[in-house]
């Protein structure tokens, strides 16, 4: 098994927000280098999702769902476009 490639962020902390980090890693069991991977990975997934999730409300979802269930006919356009593709391939 090849072995797994690291890599490196260097940060620039006052010494406050190091001291916390230090403390917080300590009473958390974890090296300041677990402690700052987790927590950062934790936060960055979570900003993910709340970017990637589309909350509706009730009358927007039926908008949505009826547009899906029922959609509108072809324009010219989106024909043209289709052809353009189609010919390309």
């Amino acid at each position: 098994m090849p072995a797994l490639k690291k890599q490196r962020i260097d940060l620039r902390l006052n010494d406050e927000d190091k001291s916390m980090i230090e403390e917080a890693a300590a009473m958390s069991n974890q090296t300041i280098t677990q402690f700052m991977v987790s927590t950062a990975s934790e936060r960055a997934a979570e900003i993910i999702e709340q970017h990637r999730r589309l909350t509706l409300n009730e009358e927007s979802w039926n908008r949505v769902m009826d547009a899906l269930s029922k959609p509108p006919a072809p324009n010219s356009r989106l024909k043209q476009a289709a052809k353009r593709l189609q010919d390309m391939e």
